[in-house]
């Protein structure tokens, strides 16, 4: 590993991007990899998108031309955030329908007499239930395996903020959920209400919120991979978090 006689410029608002693309270049004149000198900057506190600004501008200078534009760079945007809109959206009809299934059979099972919480005919219900996941699931992972292609061939796409933001806006949901549902358990436990019936349906919401926030909490934190730039460079810009 390269041994630098500088420290990264320290970022504020008075400073430049002059300065980072100036120690950028000296530091791979020395030697320095570019993702040793992507980590050590985000180790000063440099923010990502900072850092990928200045390895553009780095290798504009070094090939004499300019990093090509998408395009159509807004519709991208546009279609993206349809995508995962529509995902979510499913996801939330899916695992609805999943957990709404569970607490019918968890009323066959666990019945009450005191307290019917499926009026009209179960059996109805049930197949509204099933008809809404044979149709959502397979749409999301269908959606989910398109997003996830993008994301494999446009590595860039990782640091997309409407994927961060929708994903985040998404969990965000899905923790007051599981807030909620342990709120509304400790009342009943408190209030010495808790029945096994209770009980269940609690663990099946909790058991599908830990599920979603397990997947898309693992699923923003995986890496690109350090695959060529349209498939004519091993140099990959060390952008991996």
């Amino acid at each position: 590993m390269a041994n630098l006689n500088e420290n990264p410029p320290v970022p504020d608002d008075l400073s430049g991007a002059s300065d980072i693309v100036a120690f950028i270049e000296r530091a791979r004149d020395r030697g320095a990899s570019d993702e040793f000198i992507s980590q050590v900057l985000r180790r000063f506190g440099w923010p990502q998108r900072d850092i990928e600004r200045a390895f553009f501008q780095v290798y504009e200078r070094l090939t004499g031309l300019p990093i090509p534009a998408p395009p159509s760079a807004s519709g991208e945007s546009a279609k993206d955030a349809f995508s995962y809109l529509l995902s979510f959206f499913m996801l939330g009809l899916w695992t609805f329908s999943l957990g709404e299934i569970a607490f019918i059979w968890i009323e066959r099972i666990v019945p009450d007499a005191a307290q019917n919480s499926y009026l009209g005919d179960p059996s109805a219900q049930l197949a509204f239930s099933l008809a809404r996941l044979m149709v959502a699931y397979p749409v999301y992972l269908w959606l989910m395996r398109g997003l996830n292609r993008e994301l494999a061939r446009y590595r860039e796409k990782h640091f997309s903020g409407v994927r961060k933001w929708l994903t985040y806006l998404t969990l965000l949901i899905v923790s007051l959920i599981g807030v909620g549902t342990l709120i509304a358990f400790l009342t009943s436990f408190l209030r010495g209400e808790l029945t096994a019936r209770f009980v269940l349906k609690m663990v099946v919401v909790l058991l599908i919120d830990g599920g979603i926030l397990s997947y898309y909490l693992n699923w923003l934190q995986r890496s690109p991979t350090r695959s060529n730039i349209n498939g004519r460079s091993r140099n990959t810009i060390g952008v991996s978090r």
